[in-house]
């Protein structure tokens, strides 16, 4: 389900929201531990972080293949100077839903983007003509309206339905290879649903983050067959 909820000023959010979470929250953990084990699978010299953020991806990207060319970009001045705080890749600023730079890369890569764009199937289009080999993209599944009020919070417009985003990514040219849906029981619904009751902070305190600690020891049992973290990896 898709809301009609009004444009994201993401610079906004990277000082109001972002931070911590992307280093050190259970998910973006999780989510980062399976994103290794798919990218140990695939052979790529070049890598493309599509709304890279700050930057808290890259050295997953890099780590086991030491690509010789590693771009990012995304349509945040704050995140893109973040970014460049971290690493010496490059980085161009970039709406994924009007363009594409005129480039391919072996590997294009993007995380938790696709369920803010109102034009995902634009963005995943533009994607194509960049991506020589493959394409990774973690998002959102699960009932929208069941955790509106975090994800309008976040920036969020849609949760996908089960198969949807795997039909989308084939529309847009790719052949999807696995698809895994994580996060059952702890995090979707029982984590989501706590998180309605609150606001993210960019920064964590002691207590935060001993809490964040223990959620990401208890995820462990989750599922990696059902839940509302998406893990999608196609070729072109």
């Amino acid at each position: 389900m898709e809301s009609s909820a009004p444009s994201y000023c993401y610079d906004d959010i990277w000082n109001t929201a972002y931070g911590d979470m992307q280093e050190v929250g259970p998910v973006h953990r999780h989510m980062r531990r399976l994103l290794a084990e798919l990218l140990d699978g695939i052979d790529y010299d070049s890598v493309l972080d599509v709304g890279c953020g700050a930057g808290h991806n890259l050295p997953l990207l890099c780590a086991r293949r030491e690509p010789s060319r590693v771009c990012g970009v995304d349509i945040s001045t704050e995140a893109l100077g973040r970014a460049r705080e971290r690493s010496s890749a490059d980085f161009v600023q970039l709406d994924i839903e009007q363009d594409a730079l005129d480039d391919r890369w072996d590997l294009v890569f993007s995380s938790l983007v696709l369920e803010h764009l109102p034009d995902d199937e634009r963005a995943l289009r533009n994607m194509r003509a960049m991506s020589d080999k493959h394409l990774l993209i973690t998002t959102i599944a699960g009932d929208f309206e069941r955790y509106r009020a975090w994800d309008e919070q976040m920036g969020h417009v849609r949760n996908y339905r089960p198969g949807e985003l795997e039909e989308k990514v084939a529309r847009a040219g790719f052949h999807v290879e696995k698809a895994i849906y994580w996060g059952f029981p702890f995090y979707s619904p029982m984590a989501r649903l706590l998180q309605n009751r609150m606001t993210s902070e960019p920064s964590y305190g002691t207590a935060t983050r001993a809490l964040a600690a223990l959620m990401y020891g208890l995820y462990f049992l989750n599922s990696r067959r059902r839940g509302d973290l998406l893990i999608l990896l196609a070729r072109t």
